[in-house]
């Protein structure tokens, strides 16, 4: 069973991250409307803005102090995350709180909460309960404009595919959330879904990178279709080999090669990106997502290896 501080520290982890994912999301529903598809578009511009008030709320519940974790590997604020919504505002025309990223980049990373108030563990209780809300207001929109999508009833500049990948992120947001509300800890099958889940985001990302980039970039389009090739071995490894302890222990060493060939390669295209020398066919902010996402995962990754070590 979850410790108090266990639930604090993970509810403020998934928390910000996964209310940044939903955030982001949105604003990718929003600019993949024409203007006259206000009935969807509108819908995320004010899903969006309530995942920053809670954000923000979360942000007040912290007190300037969140699991040292979230610092270390970067996982809600990225160095690319400001410059990147700025770019977003200034090629679309919209306005993001980059107030509340400035406040999050200011946040104080600590190695465990000590004692807190029990005060802190019903507020904390409510902002998960609000957040599954949102959670589950967006599986709603996201699920029903991907079926009018393939329908060929409504038209985007997006994909199908990108759709299932976020709903996806949020459905595991909300698995997450009902774990955290039955204080339960998990067990080895769940650690296993975890890391063979986070590997099937990253071998989406390396998917999506390549489709959004322009096509010139040879060099990057390579790497990329050599790391989803990778992915895709990997996972059919994940679903063929017996579940053993020897066999976790070689797919999470696997799995740690390939992340620490993706981060830094993502890292590059994010500053190429912000320096005006590299194109993608979606807003910057989405980029800088898909490395957030990669951030959370390695450092999920990085736990199981620390759990493995001390089996």
């Amino acid at each position: 069973m979850l410790s108090g501080d266990q639930f604090i520290r993970q509810s403020f982890n998934n928390g910000l991250f996964y209310l940044r994912n939903i955030r982001d999301y949105c604003v990718n529903i929003q600019l993949s409307f024409y203007e006259n598809n206000e009935f969807y578009s509108d819908r995320a511009e004010s899903l969006s803005k309530r995942c920053e008030d809670l954000g923000r709320k979360i942000v007040d519940a912290t007190e300037g102090r969140v699991p040292l974790e979230a610092i270390e590997y970067e996982l809600f604020v990225t160095q690319f995350t400001l410059p990147c919504e700025e770019l977003t505002e200034k090629l679309f025309g919209i306005t993001l709180a980059t107030d509340l990223t400035k406040e999050q980049m200011n946040l104080e990373g600590v190695s465990d909460f000590g004692n807190f108030p029990s005060t802190l563990l019903d507020t904390v209780q409510e902002i998960n309960q609000e957040a599954y809300s949102l959670a589950t207001e967006f599986i709603a929109l996201a699920s029903e404009i991907r079926e009018k999508l393939v329908k060929n009833e409504l038209f985007s500049y997006s994909y199908p595919s990108l759709y299932d990948y976020m709903i996806g992120n949020i459905e595991t947001y909300q698995n997450t959330l009902e774990r955290l509300q039955e204080k339960d800890l998990g067990d080895p099958i769940y650690v296993t879904n975890r890391e063979f889940n986070g590997n099937r985001m990253l071998y989406a990302i390396t998917l999506f990178l390549r489709g959004f980039l322009n096509t010139s970039e040879t060099h990057y389009l390579q790497e990329l279709n050599n790391l989803s090739a990778s992915y895709a071995t990997l996972l059919q490894d994940f679903q063929t080999l017996p579940l053993n302890p020897d066999h976790q222990v070689l797919l999470t060493r696997r799995s740690l090669a390939l992340i620490n060939q993706l981060r830094p390669l993502i890292q590059e295209m994010l500053q190429r990106l912000l320096d005006a020398r590299l194109y993608f066919i979606v807003e910057p902010l989405l980029i800088d997502q898909f490395y957030t996402d990669v951030n959370f995962v390695f450092y999920q990754l990085m736990e199981i290896e620390h759990a493995q070590e001390n089996f």
